[in-house]
């Protein structure tokens, strides 16, 4: 509808053109006004301001009648008309709407323009169509110069004799387009108005079902988000401080879905609260009574020592007591015998029970609080040499991390790589440190938390972080002894 109304335009509007072209051609050209033009300025504009042919303007300027091009900051010479008769001039404050009638035609006949027809008659702004038979309010004059010039020729009077009834074919022909488009868009907007009202009606339902839909997902997740899933190989444990669900699941050798499956969790955990564990692969029990009891034959021997010191001395008494008996019987220098080896024999008890005194029990820790002590300097900033949570280096960050639970690992990579017993990667447990680089010359460490996951201080303008080496492959691993 839109390339038949344009159509319409482009026939109505070549046409008056050429016509006012041709029949205004007779105009004499008399000079005695000039025109700056400025930015948007036309031929047609200076026509229609000034009263005068767009040829006698061309004419007189030598402008070039084909593009009829003119420049911003040209000066333009102005003709004035010969002889003008007019003015015929009716008052009238609206019109009926005639075949062949457009706004733009209505405001020229008018002395108006096509905007002040729009607001006068409440019309959208792009609006140009209008209706047979509409009543148009219009505030203007009807206004008809004619314009004669004895100079005119007789073959320009015939030219424009041509292009008058040229122009009144095509505007017939305009006439005749203009009455079947505003049929057919007066046919087309009925049928839009039933398409919208049948549009709105649908879009209502699809509201009204994605409402019900939304509030039944919603009912349904909450009802899913009331219902844990509970395995029937499970355990409850109990929430203690400085844990965390990825600590929680490295304890039991599960993964922290399925406690979050497990569980009806909220943005935190809470001290004292307890969580199902499904399906627990490791008993962190078992592994602290394992533990308790590498340490009990180390005390054992302590104990088994600290007895025989006491023994040792116990005989050394006896022995002096002795000693002191035999004086009394016996010669001085036999009784200052006796004292002095009962004397020595007190020495060495007294120097053995010390010696044994200084032997420690060996240092032994909880890699799931290694984990969560390491995880504790996440954010720290790569600092080349650092090896305090002021900035780490990779090496220093696991020396710290470490030393913390009496593990001296040395402090370079190089010496790190020799802290305990060499193992694949396929074969490393979380705690473990993790090597990039070939054995005797590693360039760098991490701890290995499980998996994939590993936490280390990366590289410089990096922070300490927990990594997967899915893309980053160590060497080789180490279990600290």
């Amino acid at each position: 509808m839109k390339d038949l109304n344009n159509t319409t335009k482009k026939i109505l509007f070549g046409t008056v053109g050429a016509a006012g072209l041709f029949l205004a051609s007779s105009a004499s050209v008399n000079a005695d006004t000039t025109h700056h033009v400025v930015k948007n300025d036309t031929v047609w504009d200076l026509s229609q301001k000034y009263g005068v042919s767009i040829q006698s303007i061309e004419q007189l300027n030598k402008i070039n009648t084909d593009t009829h091009l003119i420049r911003e900051g040209q000066t333009l010479t102005i003709p004035t008309t010969g002889k003008t008769a007019a003015k015929t001039a009716t008052k009238t404050s609206q019109v009926t709407v005639k075949a062949g009638d457009t706004l733009w035609a209505l405001a020229q006949k008018y002395g108006t323009t096509v905007e002040k027809l729009r607001q006068l008659n409440g019309l959208a702004s792009d609006a140009y169509l209008i209706h047979v038979g509409d009543v148009i309010k219009v505030d203007g004059q009807v206004t008809t110069t004619t314009t004669t010039n004895a100079q005119a020729t007789s073959t320009v009077s015939s030219e424009a004799n041509q292009t008058s009834q040229a122009a009144s074919t095509a505007s017939s022909e305009a006439n005749q387009t203009s009455q079947a488009a505003s049929t057919a868009s007066s046919e087309a907007n009925q049928t839009s108005q039933a398409a919208a009202t049948a549009s709105s009606e649908a879009s209502q339902t699809s509201q009204a079902t994605s409402t019900a839909s939304s509030e039944a997902s919603q009912a349904a997740s909450t009802s899913q988000a009331a219902t844990p899933y509970v395995a029937a190989n499970h355990v409850t444990y109990t929430v203690q401080a400085g844990d965390s669900l990825y600590t929680i699941a490295q304890k039991y050798g599960v993964t922290v879905d399925s406690l979050r499956q497990a569980n009806t969790l909220g943005a935190t955990l809470q001290v004292g609260q307890s969580l199902t564990v499904n399906d627990p692969t490791k008993n962190p029990q078992a592994s602290v009574a394992a533990s308790q009891a590498e340490q009990t034959p180390a005390q054992t021997t302590t104990t088994s020592q600290a007895t025989q010191a006491t023994q040792t001395t116990q005989a050394a008494t006896t022995t002096n007591q002795v000693a002191q008996t035999t004086s009394q019987t016996t010669s001085q220098p036999a009784a200052q015998t006796q004292t002095s080896q009962a004397s020595q024999t007190t020495q060495t008890s007294q120097q053995t029970q010390a010696s044994q005194a200084q032997v420690a029990t060996p240092s032994s820790y909880s890699v799931s609080a290694l984990l969560s002590y390491a995880q504790t300097f996440t954010g720290v900033p790569y600092v080349l040499g650092g090896t305090t949570p002021a900035g780490f280096d990779c090496s220093g960050f696991t020396q710290y991390v470490f030393n913390h639970f009496g593990k001296n690992i040395g402090r370079t990579t190089y010496q790190q790589q020799y802290a305990g017993t060499k193992l694949a990667v396929s074969s490393a447990q979380p705690g473990d440190l993790l090597f990039w680089g070939a054995y005797g010359s590693a360039y760098h460490v991490g701890i290995y938390l499980g998996g994939s996951s590993y936490i280390a201080a990366p590289e410089p303008g990096e922070s300490v972080s927990v990594k997967s080496f899915t893309y980053y492959q160590p060497s080789f691993a180490v279990h600290v002894n």
